[in-house]
């Protein structure tokens, strides 16, 4: 059996099984082109969990993983990522997304894809190369599907970075290609094999804290939470457009504060590492710059080993 995750997760197999499909990966749908032919050739239901966001890094992809409770037995994960993520600390977030992925979902398989908008081998490549060698997982190498498509890099892509429609039906074909080569060879299945990084461990167990189901929020800008927590702390929320400001207090005392600046005109969702090491013991506070920003407040989360 094979599964994936793009930035996706899903299943497929045989003519009268059905594929759950569960993805990360924004852009023109070229894994909806993957959906269709699916249901053409195997004659079966193919569905599509995406969970993939625009501007995001690694790290949001393993918790939007770990926050995925639908009840649905994926067989399928397709994950691209490394195009925003930075050096630091990608190898570790990366890697975490596999174990999440192991650990939610043991009969799921997946493909790992080399984003074609890095052009060529850089660090993070090479470094998701090495991972995938070590779990034994397939790899969809778009960077070399786009530089031997005949075609020039602008060709395939409109802005630089995204594939446009040309580029959509390269990544639709490369992963197809994959996803049945390892079929026909009976391949395909994570390998049960320890982390390459101890860091990896930290982000074992996961808790989401929900901004309205968890947080009260005590006014225009403040949010508040009683409990009592340590690990890696995360937090979720939209980047307005300008500066992106949020004072996060840990029992009574400024810990830190996170600021961005978003040069677009329209609202993202972004989840981003707060710190590596905090300890709550009775509360943690929430304060944004505006209202706009505070009403874009998604929640705060806790990884732990």
């Amino acid at each position: 059996m094979l599964a994936f995750s793009i930035d996706y997760y899903g299943i497929f197999f045989g003519a009268t099984q059905s594929v759950e499909l569960f993805c990360t990966y924004d852009g023109q749908q070229w894994f909806k082109q993957l959906q269709t032919y699916l249901r053409t050739v195997n004659k079966s239901k193919v569905s599509v969990t995406n969970v993939s966001m625009g501007g995001n890094a690694s790290y949001a992809g393993y918790v939007r993983t770990m926050a995925l409770n639908d009840d649905v037995n994926y067989d399928l994960a397709i994950i691209c990522y490394g195009q925003n993520d930075s050096t630091d600390g990608f190898s570790t977030n990366y890697e975490s997304i596999i174990r999440a992925i192991r650990s939610k979902y043991p009969d799921c398989s997946i493909i790992s894809i080399l984003e074609s908008s890095q052009r060529e081998y850089t660090e993070k490549m090479t470094t998701i190369q090495s991972i995938c060698e070590h779990y034994g997982i397939p790899v969809a190498d778009t960077i070399d599907a786009f530089n031997n498509s005949g075609k020039a890099y602008d060709d395939l892509s409109n802005d630089g970075v995204h594939p446009n429609d040309a580029g959509q039906e390269i990544y639709f074909e490369t992963v197809k290609s994959v996803i049945y080569d390892n079929v026909d060879a009976s391949t395909g299945k994570m390998s049960d094999v320890d982390v390459i990084n101890v860091d990896v461990y930290k982000f074992n167990n996961f808790m989401k804290y929900d901004a309205t189901d968890d947080f009260v929020r005590v006014d225009d800008l403040t949010y508040v939470l009683k409990l009592s927590a340590s690990g890696v702390l995360g937090i979720d929320y939209n980047f307005e457009s300008g500066d992106n400001k949020a004072d996060i207090y840990v029992d009574g005392v400024l810990f830190k504060s996170p600021t961005s600046t978003f040069d677009y005109d329209f609202s993202q969702r972004h989840i981003l590492v707060v710190s590596d090491n905090c300890t709550v013991n009775n509360e943690i506070k929430v304060v944004f710059t505006s209202k706009e920003q505070a009403d874009g407040f998604k929640g705060m989360c806790f990884s732990w080993e």
